[in-house]
């Protein structure tokens, strides 16, 4: 169960704070992935040893063999994915709490939107990582 929020909108920052962790570690888990498999290692192995480590969760686990197999059938689109961080940016920006990281991502995810993976689901940013 859910607990209270408080005020109203606040359910909606928390879903942006939610969206934006995801869209972040949704980024550096590409990068990993890209920088193991350059480095030599196979992709296989490296989601074996995440699901291993204390970075095992349910997002790695599910999005791990659609990054090997570069099939992206959607469950949240990419385009979706990159709102949310623009709209995480923008009010840390109101809020005056800085999130270089979240900016990054936003960068990340909109070139991913302007190769063509709008629709795709948001692990499609590997196409533009790999």
């Amino acid at each position: 169960m859910c607990p209270y929020l408080g005020d109203v909108g606040q359910a909606a920052r928390m879903k942006l704070v939610v969206n934006m962790l995801m869209g972040g570690m949704m980024t550096t888990f590409c990068e990993g992935m890209a920088l193991g498999r350059r480095g030599g290692l196979e992709g296989a192995q490296i989601l074996e040893i995440i699901a291993a480590s204390a970075l095992a969760n349910p997002m790695f686990a599910g999005k791990g063999a659609l990054l090997l197999n570069k099939d992206f059938p959607t469950s949240f689109p990419l385009k979706h994915m990159q709102k949310d961080l623009r709209l995480a940016v923008s009010l840390g920006d109101q809020l005056g709490q800085p999130l270089p990281s979240a900016a990054t991502s936003n960068e990340t995810f909109k070139l991913a939107m302007k190769k063509g993976y709008a629709d795709h689901d948001f692990a499609a940013v590997f196409n533009v990582i790999d």
